[in-house]
């Protein structure tokens, strides 16, 4: 009988009224069932007597008594019926389905990625097969064009052919004084020097072209991944002026009165962000002017920030500095020299936590300018130094955007 019970719809064992299971249920003469309670402060509260569901009026209230079979099923299929869930764990479930609709959201969304890529990169790499495959073609033309016309006397080509005796017929039979001045007369014997590497280095610029039409692409997608990013007067060296807002670093010409803090950088000018990240995908931008030195990137958060020591990967720095005499470097070691198109006014910082990168993109073009490549294993934070004053031409504030710069 349970078991029986347990397979029908529990719609059937609810009240219309109270939408719980059946208690003393009743049923109307139109054979609608309801619980007592429930029909009669219906009722009550509407003056009337029909039935709720189909609306027959009954002349007289009718006689109801509890239908005790539908009374005894309702009671067994209480018994039977699996427990709810407690609130908190309704609550639960409901939000892991959410996360699971998100989540086969974003498999679909990294589905259309790499398809997207994958056709974009086929499409990249056919142009520039296709110029490759011309530019050797014309290379090789070139060249055999060279070749059907040498620079050499007209005479050697004509019979340069000739077997020796034919040859020596020939000059036996020219007067000396016939005989024309060859002591100028020279072969180049090298005529294609730098001919394949002026070839290369027309489809090099068109590569060129193409990375940077790529870089910028990238850039406008790396904007999703932007963070709010908050500089730590804690962390400044004492030298550094932090505004209010946590968005701006100054070098000052004097010591600010501040704690001993051990987070603090008490040697060279530097300054970290508050926030801090140890997985997933992370953008800021900084503008940097007209200023003539800065250093910018991100840093372990265990890093030494007490005395001197040297910037560079291997010590928890990936960064990018501008020096004063106006040479970009990337700070690996020994430094990375880096030629850049156009100077920046703002840099953009990308971390890629889970791939171990860290790139630079010059905002204002949308060039990409440096990538670092590394495992991380530490919280990472965002690194500022404004630069030294060189008296008032580098007085201009290191200022983190709120903003987009149009590319």
């Amino acid at each position: 009988m349970a078991s029986t019970i347990g397979l029908l719809p529990e719609k059937h064992f609810l009240c219309p009224l109270c939408k719980d299971i059946f208690s003393g249920p009743v049923t109307t003469p139109c054979g609608h069932s309801f619980c007592l309670s429930c029909l009669s402060n219906y009722w009550s509260r509407h003056q009337s007597r029909y039935c709720p569901l189909c609306k027959r009026v009954f002349a007289d209230r009718p006689d109801l008594s509890v239908n005790r079979i539908l009374a005894d099923l309702s009671d067994n299929y209480r018994k039977t019926r699996p427990e709810e869930p407690p609130k908190e764990e309704t609550q639960m479930i409901q939000e892991r389905l959410q996360k699971i609709e998100r989540l086969k959201y974003s498999l679909q969304l990294q589905k259309n990625s790499y398809l997207r890529e994958v056709r974009e990169s086929q499409r990249v790499f056919s142009v520039l097969v296709n110029v490759m495959e011309k530019s050797h073609k014309a290379l090789v033309t070139a060249i055999e064009e060279k070749k059907e016309s040498p620079e050499s006397d007209p005479q050697i080509t004509e019979n340069s052919d000739q077997s020796e005796d034919i040859k020596q017929s020939i000059i036996s039979n020219i007067c000396p004084s016939e005989m024309k001045d060859w002591s100028k007369v020279t072969i180049e014997t090298d005529p294609c020097l730098g001919v394949t590497r002026r070839a290369l280095s027309e489809v090099k610029e068109l590569i060129k072209l193409e990375v940077n039409r790529l870089s910028k692409s990238e850039l406008k997608r790396i904007e999703k991944y932007t963070v709010d990013v908050n500089l730590s007067a804690k962390t400044a060296h004492p030298s550094l002026s932090v505004s209010d807002g946590r968005k701006q670093v100054r070098l000052t010409d004097k010591l600010q009165e501040v704690s001993d803090h051990p987070k603090r950088f008490d040697r060279v000018a530097n300054v970290l962000a508050k926030e801090s990240f140890s997985s997933g995908r992370c953008y800021w931008e900084v503008e940097v002017g007209e200023k003539i030195e800065w250093n910018l990137g991100v840093v372990r958060q265990s890093i030494n920030r007490k005395g001197k020591f040297t910037v560079c990967p291997a010590n928890g720095f990936w960064t990018l500095s501008l020096k004063p005499g106006g040479q970009y470097i990337a700070n690996t070691s020994p430094v990375t020299p880096l030629a850049l198109g156009q100077r920046p006014k703002t840099v953009g910082v990308f971390l890629d936590y889970n791939e171990g990168r860290v790139s630079f993109f010059c905002v204002d073009s949308g060039v990409h300018i440096h990538t670092f490549t590394d495992t991380f294993t530490d919280r990472l934070h965002p690194f500022f130094s404004p630069g030294r004053l060189h008296g008032t031409k580098n007085t201009a504030p290191l200022i983190i955007c709120s903003s987009f710069c149009s590319i």
